[in-house]
């Protein structure tokens, strides 16, 4: 049964949140392929599973804020790690700057998080 009212959430900042997480699942949604490309090239596992946790909440009404949260720092903190002196090897084996890549999503990324302060 689908409901026409709004999401009803507590005043301690938990709608921000979830505006937040939503923006996060919007922006995975038209750059999840790109950002999922970024990390099998240039990060570890664990940000790959980060950005699945994230994928899985794309499809909810009301994603779970502290898992898209979460996701989000630890592909962040991925994206920032990434050894400046490796990307020109992994720039020649993708055909394009991973450097670019890594800034641009690296800013996207910064930018969700910032939503949910």
């Amino acid at each position: 049964m689908f409901t026409t009212s709004p999401i009803v959430t507590d005043s301690d900042g938990t709608d921000k949140a979830v505006e937040a997480a939503l923006g996060a699942t919007d922006f995975l949604r038209r750059h999840g392929a790109g950002l999922c490309d970024l990390l099998d090239l240039a990060a570890g596992p664990t940000a790959f599973d980060a950005l699945c946790d994230l994928h899985a909440q794309s499809g909810s009404v009301c994603p779970d804020t502290y898992l898209v949260r979460g996701a989000l720092r630890t592909i962040h903190e991925a994206l920032a790690s990434v050894q400046a002196s490796t990307l020109d090897e992994v720039s020649l084996r993708a055909g394009y700057c991973v450097g670019t890549a890594l800034r641009w999503y690296g800013a996207r990324i910064s930018d969700l998080l910032a939503g949910f302060h």
